[in-house]
């Protein structure tokens, strides 16, 4: 499975030719337009907040006939034709078999809780948190971890990893500078139980 980073937590799959989205956000669209990531069948959203969901770009996918996937949350806001997703409910899209975890979203900054979040596990060995950084019982091969957030730190995001036994991973969610700087580099350095695999925007590895 080839994997390529998009901004924030945007991230492509592709397998066999067939591609999937996780999260196109306003970061994503503030750089990209949705025919630069090629030939896509399903976007899966994990929740709500605009660098995650942006709702600009739906009328996009929906002409182009992609699926869009999200928790009951995200499908209201995307409304005719979206398709719920509910928790360990597995099912099967453009050649992927895809389990949605709810697990939830990092406390705001106020220190209230966020929006339902739903992260998605990919052929079983590729986890993608959303904005999570704790979930029990899960244990996946390869993994996205979210670095930076209203309550994310380094520590939070070393801990994630090391929780799902992660052989590789993507650190994400450090775009928002103004806010919650993150830097990739410095996890890697602290992240000894796992390899980390830092990409640029529009860069792929192979997982």
């Amino acid at each position: 499975m080839k994997v390529t980073k998009y901004p924030q937590s945007c991230l492509l799959l592709e397998k066999e030719g067939r591609r999937i989205v996780i999260d196109p956000g306003n970061f994503f669209a503030a750089k990209y337009n949705v025919d630069e990531l090629g030939a896509i069948e399903v976007v899966l959203y994990t929740h709500q907040h605009a660098d995650h969901y942006d709702g600009s770009l739906i009328e996009a996918f929906r002409s182009s006939q992609v699926a869009l996937y999200g928790n009951s949350d995200v499908a209201a806001l995307i409304g005719e034709g979206a398709r719920q997703v509910q928790d360990g409910e597995q099912f099967s899209a453009a050649g992927f078999s895809i389990v949605p975890r709810d697990l939830p979203h990092c406390v705001m900054p106020d220190g209230s809780a966020g929006p339902p979040n739903t992260g998605y596990v990919i052929d079983g060995n590729f986890f993608h948190p959303g904005d999570g950084i704790e979930i029990s019982g899960l244990r996946v091969e390869h993994a996205a971890v979210p670095i930076a957030g209203p309550s994310v730190s380094l520590y939070h995001a070393v801990q994630f990893a090391t929780s799902l036994g992660a052989k590789k991973v993507i650190p994400i969610h450090y775009d928002n500078t103004a806010l919650f700087p993150g830097n990739p580099d410095g996890f890697a350095k602290v992240c000894k139980n796992a390899e980390v695999i830092v990409l640029k925007d529009g860069q792929t590895t192979e997982l």
